[in-house]
């Protein structure tokens, strides 16, 4: 079950991390009016069969296609390091319930494209946050909810400051409340973002957030994105493998 945005309720949610996939590179055909359709027709992963395509334009040997050496042609690509023609393909995943701190960190990653949820625009109000596991450890969730519910209340009387001055004249009476109000919002607010990397790229950051220096949000988030990943192509299953072997990515070893 999917959360959503808390904006009805009254009060804080504490929210938890979930990822879907909600768009992936597939072979297609174009008509010539335009129309695209997937070509559902082939045998074997789809995702699979557009980057062993892509992959087999370098030595012309398309003929040979078929789901078994579609896998053994990705596997030897991922081992060999000839991972240049995974950036052909490309998956969009849309991830909630993960804090700011997260997609501070998470953005600072090239070759992908990306849409976060905008603190302007959004009344933040009834914010999702994020508990950090140390906190319940600790044992001061409630000490640490009330921190987080006061600047919540900060927030909502910046808020009606901001509101009651536009309406005194003493501000321009286009300018957005949201968006100062949101300076005093805590890191913990989960913030909705959409990324789109390539399948190198998207590798990359598996061996970089998937390791014990990782953050644990981080960490938690991409091992989320790698459940699911794996169910749609064979791209990523040596580094599943040894993600499962081993709990972490500190000793993989990527060709180059």
């Amino acid at each position: 079950m999917k959360q959503s945005r808390p904006q009805s309720q009254e009060g804080l949610t504490e929210m938890h991390p979930e990822v879907e996939i909600i768009g992936l590179t597939l072979p297609v055909s174009v008509g010539e009016t335009g129309e695209v359709t997937v070509k559902d027709d082939l045998e074997g992963n789809l995702v699979d069969r557009a980057i062993a395509y892509d992959g087999r334009t370098c030595y012309q040997t398309n003929e040979k296609a078929n789901p078994d050496s579609d896998l053994i042609l990705i596997k030897r690509m991922a081992k060999s390091g000839h991972t240049s023609v995974f950036e052909h393909a490309n998956v969009t995943i849309l991830i909630r319930g993960a804090s700011r701190i997260f997609t501070h960190q998470e953005v600072r990653h090239r070759h992908q494209a990306i849409s976060q949820e905008s603190q302007r625009y959004c009344d933040e109000g009834n914010f999702g946050y994020i508990v950090p596991p140390s906190i319940k450890e600790a044992g001061i969730q409630i000490v640490y909810g009330k921190m987080v519910e006061e600047a919540r209340q900060n927030y909502l009387e910046l808020q009606r400051l901001l509101k009651e001055a536009k309406k005194d004249g003493l501000l321009s009476a286009d300018r957005k409340t949201n968006e100062d109000a949101r300076f005093i919002l805590p890191n913990a607010v989960q913030s909705e973002i959409v990324i789109t990397p390539n399948f190198t790229e998207l590798r990359n950051m598996f061996i970089k957030r998937l390791t014990t220096h990782a953050q644990w949000e981080i960490f938690e988030v991409f091992s989320l994105i790698l459940v699911e990943i794996v169910k749609v192509t064979h791209v990523f299953d040596d580094i599943n493998e040894h993600f499962e072997a081993q709990g972490n990515l500190d000793t993989f070893k990527m060709a180059v």
